[in-house]
């Protein structure tokens, strides 16, 4: 049963917990057998920094004491590695023998930040867990003596346990003093989930995740969900930054071709805040109607390539038919007599001016993308 009051036991699990969702946080690829991606990452987010170096003609990660003499910047210049395993107790030179691999620049690791808010939530839980046993009292009582405190106790008691009590004596009603609860469960229970959903919310925040939180008790807009992307990238970014700088230090030292990327949910985040999009555009629209959602194009753009395919039109229309009246074309009939090209003509641009028609009814279109479709439209019937 899960036991509210070990803090300790329940903060590791909480880490634990976390930690197993933020190991697939990078997927790194051509990795030798000896450096599992999952112990890497675990070395680098708990302790902050892996040291990669040749041990019998392999290349493992271990993690050490770190320290010597202090370069000119103050950075540690040893580290002193002891592995029982592969009986190697050996201190080593941080920039000659192997690479340094940083979790972050101050070498912080994943742990130190999860266990703060963790703390905050096994320290919540246990207020929730409170106001809910209280919640079982509905009256306060109060003992003159030993034995009557005592019975008292087991009345408590059995209702914490959720058992129906029942007093037997009377002279228990004579030593108990009772006194009515003013109790505002109902509000602390709010209070307190709140703050729980804030903990959280803040620590997904912090490890690149959007988590809303609303202290606002309404509905939130789409600009106050979307106000705090930009403080969600740069602690996970920098993670990104010392993982491909020593990438390169390793490929380079020990002639490996290894790799890294952002995995699981951060890299489809990552592909919406760098590309736009995940998935490729679809160049077709539904219901015939005009729509941009699906391409990537301004409306300046879209108008531009809208007056462009109007004026070229019949000029691609007209030498079709004139350089070859046996070439056959899958978007449009060809006309079997040269007296039917005007009407085609006529048919094209009256589709380009519906179209442009469609497009004036946007109500998003900037003040100039207005003009300049309304420009086009004029040109457009004009030449009807």
């Amino acid at each position: 049963m899960y036991d509210v009051k070990k803090k300790d036991h329940n903060l590791a699990m909480y880490n634990n917990y976390t930690l197993a969702k933020t190991l697939s946080m990078f997927e790194w690829y051509e990795l030798p057998e000896t450096i599992p991606a999952f112990e890497l990452e675990k070395l680098l987010q708990k302790h902050g920094f892996a040291f990669i170096t040749k041990v019998e003609g392999k290349l493992y990660a271990f993690w050490g004491g770190i320290g010597g003499e202090q370069d000119v910047y103050g950075n540690p210049t040893k580290i002193t590695i002891n592995n029982v395993a592969l009986k190697f107790n050996k201190t080593l030179d941080i920039k000659a023998d192997g690479v340094l691999v940083y979790n972050d620049d101050c070498m912080n690791g994943v742990l130190p930040l999860v266990s703060r808010f963790n703390s905050s939530l096994v320290e919540n839980d246990i207020s929730l867990y409170m106001v809910g046993i209280n919640s079982r009292m509905q009256t306060l009582l109060s003992a003159s003596d030993d034995k009557t405190k005592t019975s008292a106790d087991n009345y408590v008691q059995k209702l914490i346990d959720g058992d129906v009590s029942v007093i037997g004596e009377a002279a228990l009603f004579d030593g108990i003093k009772r006194q009515d609860a003013t109790s505002n469960n109902g509000s602390a229970f709010t209070s307190l989930i709140e703050f729980h959903q804030y903990i959280k919310g803040s620590l997904h925040n912090e490890l690149g995740l959007q988590s809303n939180f609303n202290m606002k008790r309404e509905r939130l807009t789409s600009g106050e969900v979307e106000s705090g992307e930009d403080a969600l990238y740069p602690f996970v970014d920098n993670m990104m930054k010392c993982r491909l700088e020593a990438v390169k230090k390793i490929n380079t030292m020990y002639s490996t071709s290894i790799d890294v990327d952002y995995g699981g949910v951060w890299n489809v985040k990552q592909k919406e805040l760098v590309d736009g999009v995940i998935n490729e555009p679809s160049n077709e629209n539904s219901g015939g109607g005009v729509s941009n959602e699906s391409s990537n194009e301004s409306p300046s753009e879209s108008l531009t390539n809208l007056g462009e395919e109007s004026s070229n039109e019949s000029g691609k229309e007209s030498t079709k038919y004139l350089s070859d009246e046996t070439q056959e074309t899958e978007s449009l009939p060809k006309p079997t007599t040269r007296e039917e090209l005007p009407k085609l003509e006529a048919e094209t641009l009256a589709s380009q001016i519906e179209e442009a028609e469609a497009m004036l009814e946007d109500e998003t279109l900037s003040d100039e993308d207005t003009e300049v479709l309304n420009a086009l439209l004029n040109e457009l019937k004009g030449g009807e």
